[in-house]
C-alpha cells in the first residue's frame, strides 16, 4: 500500500500525543491554579484524547494493513492478533490506547484546574507519548546502543512534545483580543516562565537528537558526492530546529523584555503582535518538522 497514509497518520499521531504531553504540562509549570481558566483544558484534553484514540487505531490497522501487503480494509485479523500480542510495536499500541483513554477518562471526570489531576493526566500521555519510539528507528537499533538510543528517542519524544505544547498555548494566550491588563501581566509571565523551561527543553532535543544520530547513522560511511533523500530531510530538520531556536531567543532575549518594559497597554499591545507573528512562524516550523520526522520514520536510514 503507499506510503502515504501512513505518514499521515504517524504525522498525526506525533502531534496529537505531543499536545496531550505539552497542553498539561505548560499549565503545571505557567499558570497557578486560579489563573487555568486562560486556557480551555478540558475541551483541548477531551478532544485531543478522542483524536489519539481513534487515530492510534487507523494507525494500527495501516500498520498491520503494509506488513502484509493489503489494504486496510482487507487486513488479515490473525495477524493483528498476533502483532498486538507477541510483537512489542502491537503492546506499544495496547499501552498507548489504555493510557490514553484512562487520560481521557480523568479529562471528563475531574477538576482540570487541580494539579493533582493536570499531573496525573500529564504523565498518563507522557506514557503514551514514550511508547511512540516503537513505531520508529529507535527501536531497531542493536547492540550496545539498542537501550540509549531507545532512550534517547523517549527523551526527544518527550521534549519536542512540551515544546510543541507551550508553543499553542502561548499563542493561544497572546491571540486573544481585548486582553486585560491582568491578562497581558499573565501572558508576560508565561512567556517569560517558558524561556527558562525551554532552555531545558532545548539541550535535552540537542543531546537525545545527537544521541540518535550517532545511532542512526554513525557507523555509516559517509559517500563522496552523494545525498539521500533521507539526508536532504534530515538536513531540512535540522535547518528547522536551528530557525526556532532563533526565534526562541529572540522571544527570551528581545521580544518579552520589551513586553515586560510596555508601560501602557498600547505599547503591550504592539509587543503581544509581534510575538504573535514570532511565535507563529515557530508553530508553523515545528508542523513542518513533524512531517519530516514522520516521513522519515518510514524510511531507510543512510546518507
Amino acid at each position: 500500500m503507499s506510503e502515504g497514509p501512513i505518514i499521515a497518520a504517524r504525522f498525526g499521531l506525533f502531534v496529537i500525543e505531543g499536545l496531550q504531553l505539552g497542553v498539561p504540562l505548560f499549565g503545571l509549570y505557567a499558570l497557578h491554579a486560579s489563573e487555568r481558566s486562560q486556557l480551555p483544558f478540558r475541551s483541548w484534553l477531551v478532544l485531543l484524547a478522542l483524536g489519539a484514540a481513534g487515530l492510534n487505531i487507523v494507525g494500527f490497522a495501516l500498520l498491520v494493513a503494509s506488513m502484509s501487503g493489503t489494504t486496510i480494509d482487507a487486513i488479515d485479523p490473525d495477524l493483528a492478533r498476533l502483532i498486538l500480542l507477541s510483537a512489542p510495536v502491537g503492546w506499544a499500541f495496547a499501552l498507548r490506547l489504555a493510557v490514553t483513554l484512562l487520560a481521557l477518562a480523568l479529562a471528563v471526570a475531574g477538576s482540570v484546574k487541580k494539579t493533582n489531576v493536570l499531573a496525573s493526566i500529564a504523565i498518563l500521555n507522557g506514557i503514551a507519548l514514550a511508547t511512540l519510539a516503537w513505531n520508529g528507528h529507535g527501536a531497531a537499533t542493536e547492540g550496545a546502543l539498542a537501550w540509549p538510543h531507545l532512550t534517547a528517542d523517549i527523551v526527544h519524544l518527550w521534549a519536542a512534545g512540551a515544546w510543541l505544547g507551550a508553543i499553542v498555548c502561548l499563542l493561544y494566550i497572546v491571540a486573544r483580543p481585548n486582553a486585560s491588563q491582568a491578562d497581558l501581566t499573565i501572558a508576560g509571565r508565561c512567556l517569560k516562565q517558558f524561556g527558562i523551561v525551554g532552555s531545558i527543553v532545548v539541550a535535552l532535543l540537542i543531546a537525545s537528537g545527537l544521541i540518535n544520530g550517532l545511532a542512526i547513522l554513525g557507523s555509516q560511511p559517509i559517500a563522496a558526492g552523494s545525498a539521500s533523500t533521507y539526508t536532504v530531510l534530515m538536513v531540512s530538520k535540522l535547518a528547522l530546529f536551528a530557525l526556532m531556536l532563533v526565534l526562541a531567543a529572540l522571544h527570551r532575549f528581545r521580544l518579552v523584555p520589551a513586553l515586560e518594559r510596555s508601560a501602557s497597554l498600547a505599547d503591550k499591545a504592539v509587543s503581544l503582535g509581534r510575538i504573535r507573528a514570532s511565535m507563529a512562524i515557530e508553530l508553523t516550523a515545528a508542523v513542518v518538522i513533524l512531517v519530516l520526522v514522520a516521513w522519515l520514520g518510514t524510511m531507510e536510514p543512510g546518507w
